[in-house]
């Protein structure tokens, strides 16, 4: 059993029988974004939290700071450069440095892989692969059977395929908000579009995706319509899986292993 659970925006938990993972939860009350869909509890026990930069839909500091404190056997992921803020949150011995294809091993049946994203913290320094580099990731979760790719935010890079393809995706949780010049010229920094997030999991060889960080900004939408409509006339072999919130999906049978 492999469960995965949207939270809004980036935010999902992947559980299997012996571990629980949280990735870019937000549940902070936070202007300029919608009301968020659950409180605190709503996440349960956790064994690791990962983040995947800075921002705050993705590094959430209060929430974090009070999981660090109910949550005593709570390991936090990070890049590098947040290791400062999240030691001050409270986590100390019990932080990892997300150091990219580095893996980290969380209970007996979940490994994370840190791997590159290409974003930045504003417009001034985007669109780039993070300075230092692993300033900007995204995690591949290897949980028991099933490989899930969460992108954090991201554009496609020069290398992406490359640097991805090889760990055998099965399921792609990837940004859909998409960019223009219009949201850029507010300093909104963009992601993959609709379209793009699907030729990527198509190339990426996955077989379910899952779309992502549309719904949280008023200022900054994204259309799962739209990613269902691309998929189904250019890659139809592609299942587009629109989650609810909180509502645990089962990815078990979507193995490359069982495939025909």
């Amino acid at each position: 059993m492999v469960r995965l659970t949207w939270f809004g925006q980036a935010g999902f938990v992947i559980e299997t029988p012996s571990a629980r993972v949280g990735i870019d939860l937000f549940l902070t009350d936070t202007e300029g974004a919608k009301k968020p869909v659950a409180a605190l509890d709503a996440l349960g026990q956790l064994d690791a939290v990962c983040s995947t930069h800075e921002h705050l839909d993705h590094f959430d500091a209060p929430l974090l700071g009070e999981l660090a404190l109910r949550q005593s056997g709570l390991r936090v992921v990070v890049p590098p450069p947040l290791r400062g803020q999240a030691e001050a949150l409270g986590f100390g011995g019990r932080l990892e440095e997300a150091i990219v294809h580095r893996p980290i091993t969380v209970g007996g049946d979940i490994t994370i892989f840190p791997v590159p994203s290409c974003h930045g913290v504003n417009m001034s320094d985007a669109y780039h692969l993070g300075q230092p580099p692993g300033q900007f990731v995204g995690y591949v979760i290897k949980a028991g059977d099933i490989v899930v790719y969460h992108s954090g935010d991201t554009v496609i890079w020069a290398t992406m395929e490359e640097d991805i393809a090889s760990y055998g995706v099965d399921v792609a949780l990837l940004p859909i908000n998409g960019r223009d010049p219009f949201r850029e010229s507010m300093g909104i920094v963009g992601n993959l579009s609709a379209e793009e997030a699907v030729e990527v999991a198509h190339r990426l060889g996955a077989r379910v995706l899952v779309p992502m960080h549309f719904d949280a900004f008023l200022a900054n939408p994204g259309s799962p319509d739209a990613a269902v409509r691309h998929a189904r006339q250019f890659h139809p072999d592609l299942t587009v899986l629109v989650l609810g919130y909180l509502n645990p999906i089962d990815l078990t049978g979507h193995s490359r292993q069982g495939r025909i």
